[in-house]
């Protein structure tokens, strides 16, 4: 019967340590997905306050009078997967001093939706704190 310590070889091989290398890029790649190549935006990505909304997200464009002034409303869908019988959700925006900057705005948010541009939005609950029209969002 024999006893002692035994001793693995711990001396890593060039061939060990370049498949260990390929390995931790393929992983990377996979967990990266395609944001790392594209100039997509992936919108599960963003920040929590972020979203990016296009023509097939907002459903209607409503300029409403309210007590303290003039807000303009933005009735969004859920994105694809969860749009199945599910409510539209308001968001507004109350940096509006008169009726008639309103429509110009609404008329504005309409034509650059229509065109296929996206829009990104800074919101905290619902109301809508920056609008960021800019034709590099994707």
């Amino acid at each position: 019967m024999k006893t002692g310590i035994l001793f693995y070889n711990t001396w890593i091989s060039p061939g060990d340590l370049r498949r260990n290398t390929i390995l931790f890029y393929a992983a990377a790649l996979f967990l990266y997905g395609t944001s790392v190549f594209s100039d997509v935006t992936n919108p599960w990505e963003l920040h929590w306050d972020e979203r990016i909304l296009n023509r097939k997200d907002v459903i209607h464009i409503v300029l409403e009078t309210r007590p303290g002034g003039f807000r303009l409303t933005l009735l969004v869908n859920e994105r694809f997967p969860y749009n199945y019988k599910s409510k539209s959700s308001p968001f507004y925006y109350s940096n509006i001093k008169d009726a008639k900057e309103g429509l110009e705005l609404a008329e504005k948010l309409d034509r650059y939706l229509k065109s296929g541009f996206n829009m990104k939005i800074r919101f905290y609950g619902s109301e809508i704190h920056e609008l960021i029209l800019d034709e590099s969002i994707q």
